[in-house]
């Protein structure tokens, strides 16, 4: 079972230990930008169509 913790996207936060952020780069026709996502490290991944193995 994969979990947020070992994907490329997730970012531990340093004034919250154990809570983490998704932080992925959005690219549109006019602008990119980053959306953010709170998450637990150890949330299931498996469903996760954006998932990516670090």
């Amino acid at each position: 079972m994969s979990t947020c913790s070992d994907c490329k996207s997730f970012f531990p936060r340093e004034d919250e230990p154990g809570k983490g952020d998704c932080v992925r780069r959005v690219v549109d026709p006019r602008q990119a930008y980053y959306t953010t996502r709170p998450k637990n490290p150890e949330d299931d991944a498996s469903g996760c169509g954006e998932f990516q193995k670090r």
